[in-house]
């Protein structure tokens, strides 16, 4: 593994420009992951966007909004079709859903961006990894700014959503974060709330009463010092996860079932990943094999899920396992 700084980092990209690329991200890609991931084909002309198994279904609602909805996708890694692999939004290939093992196998250069604390050190990974920048797509539009590329309102608008999904509403954030914002938005020719307003998705008052009742039926205990939420959830888990923290849980996981499978979404409060040393994308992943399916994502928000949909207590009991074990205070 070779850690680089941020000049070599676009020096890097500069002179890999003329070759073809393949650019993948974590499992069950977020808006941050998808924002830089398309981001990257403005700098280069022969590029394959590789998913690892499946977005989110916020991001790809987002994605479709701004205009990325014809952006095709490959699901699987060929070495011979690529010069070099850039990962973006993860720094670890377990992390990577069903190309975990054909990265592993790649041999060629992966170059890593991201902004979470360093994980892998495989021989072949260049790996710039920065905790200031607030997300992906920060460090992304840092390069499409210094490479000269000319971007467009639609690009713009998705960077600026990466952004702002990935700043736990506006929580992790520093002062580059609202400069980057106030260019994205000039060159986009909007601002903060057309934009909101623009990707904002409003549930049918019949499912946002199935979250409130989910929340009402959800148990609550302490773990691990942290306030924890866990219950079913009618449809949405994530929304009910994410309403959880909104409330004045510390840590959250629901579940649901359709017809053909279980999921589950986990979410964790801003810092407590530090101060625990935990990382849901890293459980997520782990506990996946009880359903009988794949996993992963950021520290304090993940998800999984699979075929056994009989697996809910045992899949919901081994994460609560996972957090009373995780490491003590920092």
């Amino acid at each position: 593994m070779v850690d680089i700084t941020y000049n070599d980092l676009l020096e890097k990209i500069r002179a890999q420009r003329g070759r073809r690329v393949g650019v993948s991200f974590h499992s069950m890609g977020d808006t941050d992951a998808i924002a830089s991931a398309l981001a990257l084909s403005y700098i280069f002309d022969d590029i394959k966007i590789i998913s690892p198994d499946r977005m989110t279904a916020n991001a790809e609602r987002i994605k479709d909004i701004l205009g990325f909805k014809e952006f095709k996708m490959i699901n699987s890694i060929n070495k011979n079709d690529f010069d070099f692999i850039i990962l973006v939004d993860v720094n670890n290939v377990d992390g990577c859903g069903r190309i975990k093992e054909q990265l592993k196998a790649f041999g060629k250069d992966i170059i890593i961006i991201d902004h979470h604390l360093k994980k892998d050190s495989a021989k072949n990974f260049i790996v710039f990894n920065e905790e200031h920048f607030n997300s992906t797509a920060s460090i992304i539009f840092e390069l499409l700014k210094d490479l000269k590329i000319k971007l467009d309102a639609k690009i713009a608008n998705m960077l600026a959503m990466g952004i702002i999904s990935d700043s736990a509403e506006f929580k992790n954030t520093n002062p580059k974060t609202f400069t980057q914002l106030g260019e994205l938005f000039s060159i986009a020719r909007t601002n903060y709330i057309t934009l909101m307003d623009m990707t904002r998705h409003i549930s049918p008052a019949e499912e946002r009463i199935k979250t409130i009742n989910d929340i009402r039926n959800a148990s609550v205990s302490i773990v691990n010092n942290m306030l924890l939420m866990k219950g079913a959830a009618h449809a949405y888990s994530n929304l009910a996860a994410e309403s959880a923290l909104r409330i004045g849980a510390d840590i959250a996981i629901f579940g649901s079932c359709s017809e053909n499978e279980i999921s589950f979404s986990a979410r964790l409060r801003p810092n407590l990943d530090q101060k625990y040393n935990i990382h849901l994308g890293f459980i997520m992943d782990k506990l996946s094999k009880i359903i009988g399916g794949s996993g992963g994502g950021h520290s304090c928000a993940a998800g999984a899920y699979g075929k056994n949909k009989d697996k809910f207590e045992e899949f919901i009991n081994a994460f609560i396992s996972e957090i009373s074990s995780a490491g003590g205070v920092k």
